[in-house]
């Protein structure tokens, strides 16, 4: 069983080197835990991070002729996006990295000192780590 402390305390470990938050979300950005800033901004990037996944699964697939999205990566800029709801999201300067672990999403919100490939392979080395946990969740 998989502890929500525990799991809070795994996803913190994440937040160091100017990693701000890590987040845990489900498909539909509904926020499953967190580590970093306060609760209302993490349900908003969960719920942005999400309706991008689910926009690319159900029109980007068809576009590239591609349809197993593994990650993806958002270069936010202040003022960079001015319309509504991606204004909060991208009111911070930094990167956003979500990445599918088990049949959840895994995010992380950066700042811009952070090297892309510094942010993927921290990504990438909890996701292995939760992908054994949270496939035994998601079966049970």
């Amino acid at each position: 069983m998989l502890k929500p402390k525990t799991l809070t305390n795994v996803l913190s470990q994440a937040n160091t080197g100017g990693v701000q938050c890590t987040l845990l979300l489900n498909r539909e950005g509904t926020l499953l835990a967190y580590s970093g800033y306060g609760d209302k901004d993490a349900r908003m990037t969960a719920a942005i991070a999400s309706s991008i996944w689910l926009s690319y699964e159900k029109y980007g697939s068809v576009a590239f002729n591609e349809d197993n999205l593994k990650s993806y990566i958002v270069e936010c800029e202040a003022c960079c996006v001015s319309n509504g709801i991606f204004k909060l999201l991208l009111s911070q300067e930094g990167n956003v990295i979500v990445i599918k672990v088990s049949n959840v999403l895994l995010c992380m919100h950066a700042n811009k000192s952070v090297p892309l490939g510094t942010l993927k392979a921290k990504i990438t080395t909890l996701a292995n780590y939760l992908e054994g946990p949270l496939t035994q969740v998601a079966t049970t």
